[in-house]
């Protein structure tokens, strides 16, 4: 007789899963993980932890309800009888040409694209999902469609959160854009009133992390927008409050391929991952700008590589990295390098992209002022209100020649601006996310802009075997548009 694993529905977040003493011991090694970093965590340098974090715990036998398919590989794989409850996560029965007419009786704006339909009809059927959908996909079209089912078949409430206040204002104006009734979207930022019976809320999750549980149970459906970031412990928390919200559906455009924990809390609280299309089959198929990426890699002169070493040698080496960050934030060489380009860039809008406010972005705000162009500078200090003008104004402008100079957390993170021709990345990490969210933001396509070009800076401070911290992230880079089948062409340019 085999062995049997039990599973039973606790709520829209758990499930319990019990077996025989031993094989819950296996279950949580299998949900066990150490996360990348962990060595650096001042509670494992004092063997305070042991670096692993654990999703099952064999004497209290709660695992996130999404990784149900990852319990029967576990099972499988060990020839172990998996028995699950019938109605742990009833399916939703709907025809295939169910989206289109959904649209049609709305009266949206837009026609759902094929692709669209398949992560419509994916999440519906479903009742959970995670959609791996590139950015300018129409990711939130698809919310949308998703939204007016539920209220129009069941009179079901949703949540939508998001991560910046920039991005409320978006998706609200986005679903009254597709044909949503503005009355039916109440937008919850900071000092708002957080009571409201409209049908559609839309948040960001500060603003929502203290609300108590009682709150979050008038919502039925919740939908995670750039959802790679709910693996953060505050957005786990407020998922974990919305225990009566069984559909839910989580949406990214990256998800990290470095971080299997990452990705198994991302698939617990929504659900597998699916992916339906890829950047380079929008660019095929016409969908977005046709895109391509110019690498210049800029060689500093021997001089300035020995006083680079110099200022390594006297830093710790934990500190090494925003050490050399700030080296080359802080040369003019390669600050007027950078206006040089933009400036280059004439009769087209410019989205420059740079991490540090004081040390990068307020000088190259100096730097780019000229008479003739129209500079806009924001950072996580713009108000939403502000961000949304400036998005308007370059949508809307017939003269292309505006030139945004933005932190990358503003935009990297789901702001979207069409009519961009050319993104310039300043300072440029290996984070995977950001890069390809970043990305994004110049595939917008639409009134007259159908070409995009990124320009990827990078600094070459290597000297002999060294190969400093900035150029071995661009060779990460370098790998990711490899790997996304973006065509780049690499230049090497003398300061």
């Amino acid at each position: 007789m085999r062995d049997v694993v039990r599973v039973e529905k606790v709520d829209a977040v758990n499930m319990r899963v019990t077996a025989d003493a031993g094989i819950r011991q296996e279950i949580m090694g299998y949900f066990s993980f150490r996360p990348e970093g962990y060595q650096f965590s001042p509670k494992y340098k004092n063997k305070v932890w042991d670096g692993y974090i654990r999703l099952y715990n064999p004497m209290k036998p709660y695992l996130l309800a999404g990784l149900i398919e990852y319990l029967k590989k576990f099972c499988d794989d060990r020839d172990y009888d998996l028995m699950v409850d019938d109605d742990f996560n009833p399916t939703e029965d709907i025809h295939d040409s169910y989206v289109e007419e959904l649209a049609d009786e709305i009266g949206t704006t837009l026609k759902p694209r094929d692709y669209q339909i398949e992560y419509v009809l994916n999440a519906i059927r479903s009742n959970r999902s995670l959609s791996l959908s590139p950015t300018s996909s129409g990711k939130s079209f698809i919310q949308f469609l998703i939204q007016q089912h539920y209220y129009r078949v069941y009179g079901h409430r949703t949540l939508i959160i998001v991560p910046t206040i920039g991005l409320v204002h978006q998706m609200a104006g986005d679903f009254v854009e597709y044909g949503g009734d503005p009355d039916d979207i109440y937008k919850i930022q900071g000092g708002i009133d957080k009571n409201t019976k409209r049908p559609v809320v839309i948040s960001t999750w500060q603003s929502l992390v203290k609300q108590p549980k009682e709150w979050f149970d008038q919502f039925r459906v919740v939908l995670g927008d750039e959802s790679h970031l709910f693996a953060a412990k505050s957005l786990q928390i407020i998922m974990s409050k919305l225990d009566e919200a069984y559909y839910r559906h989580g949406f990214t455009g990256t998800i990290s391929s470095d971080s299997k924990t990452h990705r198994l809390v991302l698939e617990g609280v929504f659900g597998p991952i699916r992916r339906f299309v890829t950047t380079k089959e929008l660019i095929d198929q016409g969908t977005v700008a046709n895109f391509n990426v110019k690498a210049l890699v800029l060689s500093y002169d021997a001089e300035t590589k020995k006083v680079f070493s110099q200022v390594l040698k006297k830093t710790d080496k934990a500190k090494r990295y925003p050490a050399e960050r700030a080296f080359i934030f802080a040369n003019h060489k390669r600050n007027m390098f950078i206006r040089n380009l933009v400036w280059s860039l004439d009769q087209t809008n410019n989205l420059i992209l740079f991490d540090q406010i004081e040390n990068q972005g307020d000088i190259l705000k100096e730097l780019l002022k000229k008479e003739g162009r129209i500079l806009h500078y924001i950072h996580g200090g713009t108000s939403g209100d502000q961000r949304e003008k400036v998005r308007h104004l370059v949508e809307n402008d017939p003269i292309k020649q505006h030139d945004i100079l933005a932190s990358s957390g503003v935009f990297s993170t789901g702001v979207s601006i069409k009519r961009l021709d050319n993104a310039i990345f300043t300072a440029g990490g290996k984070s995977e996310i950001k890069t390809l969210q970043s990305i994004g933001r110049t595939l917008r396509k639409g009134n007259g802009s159908d070409n995009a070009t990124l320009y990827d800076i990078a600094d070459d401070l290597s000297s002999g075997s060294f190969i400093n911290y900035t150029l071995s992230h661009f060779k990460a880079r370098v790998e990711m548009y490899s790997s996304e089948e973006f065509p780049y062409k690499i230049y090497n340019i003398n300061l």
